[in-house]
This record gives C-alpha cells, sequence and structure tokens, in this order.
C-alpha cells in the first residue's frame, strides 16, 4: 500500500507490544511508535514529502502523455477523488494536490504563471524538493539537485514532456518520470543551463516541510560508570522524560557505548583488553536509574566508537578502521556476534552515527558530515555538508531522518533530513535546539530505527 494511503487511513504506525523479562520493572514504551500524520485535503497544506510521494505514484501508473484534455483522457490522483490532465501542469496540479480549474484536468502553466497561491523564487539555488521550475508552455516539479554541493550539475525532476509524435487520440510516447528510469528508460533531468536560461523558480504557498513524530530513546554514560535515560519528543524536541540518572557504576571506565533495543546496551570499557559488556537495563521510569551487572561477552573491542544500525549490524572504529558484526539476538553472548569484517582503514571520523540499515552518518575534524552506504563492495561515501560540523562532539539518530548534534558546552542541536539515503542534503534543514541542561555525558547514543 502506498505510504499515503496508509496516512489517508489514518492508520497509527510503529512498533508493537514490547516483551518483558521478569527482570524489567519499567522500560522505555514510548519510544516504540511513531504518529502518522494525515494526508492532504484537496487545496490544503501539503508536505514536500507527500508531494514527492504523489508525483512519484504517476511514474508508477506508467501516465502516458496526452495534452488533449477530455474526460477520457484524465487520469485519477492516486486516491482516485480526482482527475488530472496527463500533461506537465497536470502533474504538477496532482502532486500539490490543487483541484483549481478541476473541470479542465487541472491548472495549466499560465493560470501557475498568473496564480497568487505561487510564489516566485529569487533564487533557482532556493529550490527545494517538491518546488516546480515553471515557463509559460512547461513546466516542471523539482526533486533534488544531483550534486548538493554543486547546484550547476543540474536537477533531477518529475516531468510529463511531450514528443510531438502523437497517435490519432492524442497519446504520445512520453510518460511520467522522475528521479529513477521508469519502465522506458526515462528520467526526469534538467541541465542548469536550461533552468536558468528557460525558467523561473516557484513554490506553492501551501506546501510546508515535514516534521518527523515519536519519541526517541537517548543514553548516556559518564566517565564513573553512571549511565542516563532520556526520551525525547523529535516533533517538539522536548523531554518527555530524563535525564534519569543511575546510582550505581558499571564498574569500569567506559570508552564506547551503542543501544542495541529499548533495554540493551553495548559498553565498551577504557582499558588495555578492550572488554565488551552488554547492560541489560531493569528500569528507566523513575530516578535512580537501575541495571543488571554488565555481561562481558567481548575483548579486543578498542573502539572510539559504536554505532548499531537497528538490524543485526554493529560498526565499530579503531585508528580509523571501521569494523563490521553481526549480532543475531536482541541479548547477544560472545557467540552472538560474529563477522568482524574490515570494511576500510580510512574512516578517521570524530563521530559516528548510523540513519539505517547498513547506512552511517558521521563528522570529521575538519567539518564534513559524511554519509556512507555500507552495502557490498565498493561501499559508497557521499559528503553532505562540506563545513562547520567539526563544533560537534558526538551525533546520533533515533532513525527517521532524525539527527541530534551535541555541542561541548552541553547543547544539543536538532537536525531532520525528510530523505536521509538519497545522498543529498537539499532536504537537510536544522530545527530548534534541545534544552541546554543535562547533556554533560561524554557518551551519548540513541536507540536506533524507533522514528519511521
Amino acid at each position: 500500500m502506498p505510504k499515503n494511503a496508509v496516512l489517508r487511513l489514518g492508520i497509527i504506525t510503529g512498533l508493537s507490544a514490547i516483551i518483558m523479562t521478569s527482570l524489567l520493572t519499567a522500560v522505555d514504551v514510548a519510544g516504540r511508535a511513531t504518529q502518522a500524520q494525515a494526508a492532504s485535503a484537496p487545496n490544503g497544506t501539503i508536505s514536500r514529502s507527500e508531494v514527492l510521494d504523489r508525483a512519484q505514484n504517476w511514474v508508477d501508473r506508467n501516465v502516458r502523455y496526452n495534452t488533449t484534455r477530455h474526460s477520457s483522457t484524465l487520469i485519477t490522483d492516486q486516491e482516485g477523488d480526482d482527475k488530472y490532465g496527463p500533461d506537465c501542469s497536470g502533474l504538477v496540479s496532482m502532486a500539490w494536490h490543487t483541484t483549481a480549474n478541476s473541470g479542465k484536468g487541472g491548472n495549466s502553466t499560465y493560470d501557475f504563471l498568473h496564480s497568487s497561491d505561487i510564489e516566485r523564487l529569487s533564487s533557482m539555488h532556493d529550490l527545494r524538493p517538491g518546488d516546480a521550475i515553471l515557463r509559460d508552455g512547461h513546466m516542471e516539479l523539482f526533486a533534488r539537485w544531483k550534486d548538493a554541493g554543486d547546484h550547476t550539475k543540474g536537477a533531477w525532476t518529475y516531468s510529463l514532456n511531450g514528443t510531438g509524435d502523437a497517435d490519432s487520440s492524442g497519446w504520445q510516447n512520453d510518460w511520467a518520470k522522475g528521479p529513477q528510469a521508469n519502465s522506458h528508460g526515462q528520467r526526469g533531468d534538467e541541465s542548469w543551463s536550461s533552468m536558468t536560461g528557460n525558467f523561473i523558480p516557484v513554490r506553492y504557498e501551501r506546501i510546508v516541510d515535514d516534521h518527523p513524530t515519536g519519541v526517541a530513546s537517548v543514553y548516556g554514560a559518564y566517565e564513573d560508570g553512571r549511565l542516563t535515560y532520556t526520551a525525547i519528543d523529535v516533533a517538539l524536541g522536548q523531554r518527555t522524560l530524563g535525564a534519569i540518572k543511575s546510582d550505581t557504576t558499571l564498574g569500569f571506565k567506559p570508552k564506547a557505548l551503542a543501544t542495541l533495543n529499548f533495554n540493551t546496551l553495548l559498553v565498551t570499557e577504557d582499558g588495555p583488553d578492550g572488554n565488551l559488556y552488554r547492560v541489560d537495563i531493569i528500569s528507566n521510569r523513575a530516578e535512580p536509574l537501575t541495571f543488571s551487572k554488565p555481561v562481558r561477552i567481548g575483548h579486543g573491542f578498542q573502539h572510539q566508537h559504536l554505532a548499531y544500525d537497528g538490524a543485526g549490524h554493529l560498526f565499530g572504529i579503531y585508528n580509523g578502521q571501521l569494523r563490521r558484526y553481526t549480532i543475531t539476538t536482541n541479548k547477544p553472548t560472545e557467540t552472538n556476534i560474529t563477522g568482524n569484517t574490515l570494511i576500510d582503514g580510512n574512516f578517521t571520523l570524530k563521530t559516528l552515527t548510523t540513519t539505517g540499515p547498513n547506512w552511517l552518518l558521521g563528522t570529521t575534524t575538519s567539518g564534513e558530515l559524511i554519509s556512507y552506504h555500507i552495502d557490498g563492495s565498493p561501499w559508497k561515501r557521499t559528503v553532505l555538508r562540506t563545513s562547520t560540523w567539526q563544533i560537534f562532539d558526538t551525533l546520533l539518530s533515533p532513525g527517521g531522518g532524525v539527527y541530534f548534534a551535541h555541542l561541548p558546552d552541553g547543547a544539543m542541536r536538532r537536525y531532520h533530513d525528510i530523505n536521509p539515503h538519497d545522498t543529498t542534503s537539499d532536504d537537510l534543514t536544522q530545527l530548534n535546539d534541545l534544552d541546554n541542561n543535562g547533556w554533560d555525558q561524554p557518551l551519548l547514543s540513541a536507540q536506533p530505527a524507533t522514528i519511521h
């Protein structure tokens, strides 16, 4: 079922009920559900992600170009509620969910040029996913830049262009296309010279930025071995719980921390043996946080960074070497951690977190923000930002494109990447900061894959 169909039905998504052990008196239950946001109403506000989803629906349905707008050629949107002309402005009308001139299959390019609902942007560089490029006679929906760091390399778009070779019914050999090739091998591709020489950048006034929802679970550790727990409403950027602190200590100085699941942590000891411990949380809902005695499950884990992707892969970095381990159970022992695969020896990162299965995000001391896809060989590296990210000492993500970036003074900044795996940063925005109190833990880790 398409994403928006799920939203339209008002289904609440998330993880299901938690199986508790006899020792677990209270656990974080808030972080395992996310609230679905309602789909747009015709002519109402609409999120950028929904605009792109609606456009992709026509690509998936193989909608063919035809400028003859009458009842036999109009195409429904994915809900089947409204019909649009199968041409460039019809696609954009459908994607923006506007029903202006619905009897004519949506707005024409002329209508959009003179519409009070359209804002003309001051620069082509201001385009964001779900905006459009427009001229009299043609328009395309902007999906993303080919290279976020160099817009002159052009953009990927959603479009229906037409070829002029119409059959007797007006159908032409062009189909709805987007950033990925459609079933006819066509892609929505615009060069920078074409964009700046022929179009104006525009924005639909009812389009809104996407905001994540749900509760993130964040664990922390002090040098003396005490642990903390904090729950964060990611939409508001506010704590719903915490920081809950433990009275007891781990019994060793922690070096690296990874959250395996809602009541299981992996912690390495800062020492010559590189001992790896499993820590089972008993209670994190009220002071003090309590946990069972740490269980030693490995040695030789000298990693400066640990990060778990929520899908069975633990990543660690030591002296620039990135290694991947496979974890086969929620409560691993030494026999449940296998693999120890060397990915590469050139990962000199200052911070490390995961954003999805086999997806990593890290920063460098020179200020780069870098995304890695460690899936097969060769692995892929994309620089999302080239500067300013060196100010952070910790990076963590609960999933869903939500990033928390910690500053040495105890402040925590909050970011949202609408599509964290599109290898661009055009849709990466900074949200309001979290409060600056209580973030003095040297080690912080979010439970992965709890925000979707």
